[in-house]
């Protein structure tokens, strides 16, 4: 039967409720995220999951598999279209067979209005998708928390990418800017995941705000790759507590949409251009390590952490070849 809080008996006893954070100073930078659940926090009923949108990183595909696919509710930009974005309260709007919340989480801005109208607590979004990180923390509070997942690109082919968005696309960068004139800073973002984790947005970075991105990053995020994407969306699915339709047909139809969206062609996240990524030896490649060197690290660093979290969220077959490759190395 239908328990107090109306989420039916079995979640009443087995989830103890959440309690406030609480760090010492060392960990004082984790403060502000206090109402993003931990990795390690069990799923409940009350949260919501989060997207952490890196730009040029898969995002669109993502969004895709969350609203198409999965048909799942989504905050983002699209839902405040055709004036919706000056309602005076929240409602669930249809484009394009996907639904969206009438706010848009992927401004600052935006993002207080959300807040304003009740976004987290209302629990209408199953999942908010932004850029912004920290800001978006004011939309959750103790009993109504954010679920924290990210999807991760090689940061060199991120840039290039992101360059290549520019001159082709948003139309934002002279043509006659060289990917080597890019990278000396016209232009570039310096270190955009580290920045954006660690909300060090100006000023030189340093190696403590990489541990800090880091610590973020290991406490606050199932991780995902956008060259591992099924997979990912696998352990998103269980660690967001989202199930297939009951219906067979109709699952079989999910599974094959986000099939189709996983592989090269069916994502919206395919370039219309061609481009060549440069090189190992050449000054491009040096110029565009040079400016990402500290999420080059971050990146390695978030591979170790999506093997570590295999074991809880992976699919049986990366279960299984993880612990293979362990016995090779011997571990």
């Amino acid at each position: 039967g239908g328990g107090a809080a109306g989420y039916g008996d079995e979640y009443e006893y087995e989830i103890p409720p959440p309690k406030e954070k609480e760090y010492d100073a060392e960990h004082e930078f984790l403060l502000p995220l206090k109402h993003f659940s931990d990795v390690t926090d069990p799923q409940r009923p009350t949260d919501t999951a989060f997207f952490f949108h890196v730009p040029r990183a898969g995002g669109s595909t993502m969004k895709d598999v969350i609203g198409k696919c999965l048909k799942l509710v989504q905050a983002s930009e699209v839902g405040i279209r055709d004036g919706h974005g000056s309602d005076p309260k929240l409602a669930v709007l249809e484009v394009h067979e996907s639904r969206y919340i009438n706010v848009d989480t992927t401004t600052v801005v935006g993002i207080q209005r959300a807040v304003d109208l009740g976004l987290g607590p209302s629990g209408m979004a199953d999942v908010v998708v932004s850029s912004y990180f920290h800001e978006s923390a004011a939309l959750f509070d103790l009993q109504h928390q954010g679920r924290a997942f990210i999807l991760l690109r090689d940061p060199i082919e991120r840039a290039i990418s992101m360059y290549w968005h520019r001159i082709k696309e948003l139309g934002d960068l002279e043509t006659s800017v060289t990917i080597e004139d890019y990278a000396q800073g016209n232009g570039i973002e310096n270190n955009w995941m580290c920045r954006f984790l660690a909300n060090r947005m100006t000023g030189e970075l340093t190696k403590d705000d990489l541990e800090q991105a880091k610590e973020i990053l290991r406490d606050k995020f199932l991780v995902g790759f956008v060259d591992d994407l099924e997979e990912t969306v696998h352990r998103i699915m269980k660690f967001q507590g989202w199930k297939f339709d009951e219906d067979e047909t109709k699952q079989m139809n999910q599974e094959d949409c986000i099939k189709d969206l996983a592989s090269e062609e069916g994502g919206s996240n395919v370039n219309p251009y061609e481009y060549e990524v440069p090189k190992r030896g050449t000054q491009a490649h040096a110029l565009i390590s040079w400016q990402t060197q500290f999420d080059g690290k971050l990146y390695a660093y978030a591979r170790e952490l999506f093997d570590i979290q295999t074991k809880e969220w992976g699919t049986k077959e990366r279960k299984k070849a993880l612990k293979k490759e362990k016995k090779k190395k011997g571990h």
